[in-house]
């Protein structure tokens, strides 16, 4: 071999070194999410089935190392669980038509639209005040 295909061979390599470990990387992403996606689920107070179910793409074991993991810190570490916000209602799924707060049928409150109709009654109107140039 001379020199310049040896010097070739090596450039070649530098370039191609690389990306074999962001492959890698790629890899194990999937691994990771799982694994975070259980740590959460532990740190919200969310029993594993329930994580599983709201998870079904993600691998079940990949979700169980999250959860162990984050079950063994927060024992370790005497911390509590941050509950979760409430779930946001599915698009498609059934919603009340008679909501608490005097609203009625289609969401909407008496004599107006939620976003810009009269207000209900009893509340004074809305005023703004122009601000001053600080």
């Amino acid at each position: 071999m001379t020199f310049r295909h040896r010097l070739a061979l090596s450039l070649l390599l530098c370039l191609v070194l690389p990306a074999c470990e962001r492959l890698n990387e790629i890899t194990n992403q999937a691994k990771l999410n799982g694994r975070a996606i259980g740590a959460a689920c532990r740190h919200s107070g969310r029993a594993l089935e329930d994580c599983f179910q709201r998870n079904p793409r993600v691998p079940k074991a990949d979700i169980y190392a999250g959860w162990r993991e984050m079950n063994e810190y927060m024992t370790s570490k005497k911390l509590d669980v941050v509950p979760p916000p409430p779930d946001q209602p599915r698009k498609g799924s059934v919603e009340p038509t008679v909501q608490i707060g005097g609203e009625t049928e289609g969401g909407a409150p008496p004599g107006g639209t939620p976003t810009g109709g009269a207000a209900p009654a009893g509340t004074p109107p809305a005023t703004t005040t122009p601000r001053q140039p600080s």
